[in-house]
């Protein structure tokens, strides 16, 4: 088990208004965390590789089902 220390010899430092000013704007700055944290997805009909891939793979299934009823 690690043992940690608590530092409270230093004081943290005030925030400047610029600082402060920058996240007061709760709307932007909650679209910023958003762009960060989750990677945007594309719909399925612009996803070009993954819709031919999909395409592909129920052409292959078809084929398949078509021959197995021969």
């Amino acid at each position: 088990m690690r043992k940690f220390s608590v530092n409270r010899k230093d004081k943290q430092k005030p925030l400047s208004n610029d600082e402060i000013n920058r996240y007061k704007n709760f709307s932007q700055l909650s679209h910023e965390y958003e762009q960060i944290t989750k990677r945007p997805k594309k719909p399925l009909y612009q996803n070009r590789k993954l819709f031919l891939y999909l395409l592909l793979l129920g052409l292959i299934l078809y084929i398949l089902y078509i021959e197995s009823k021969k």
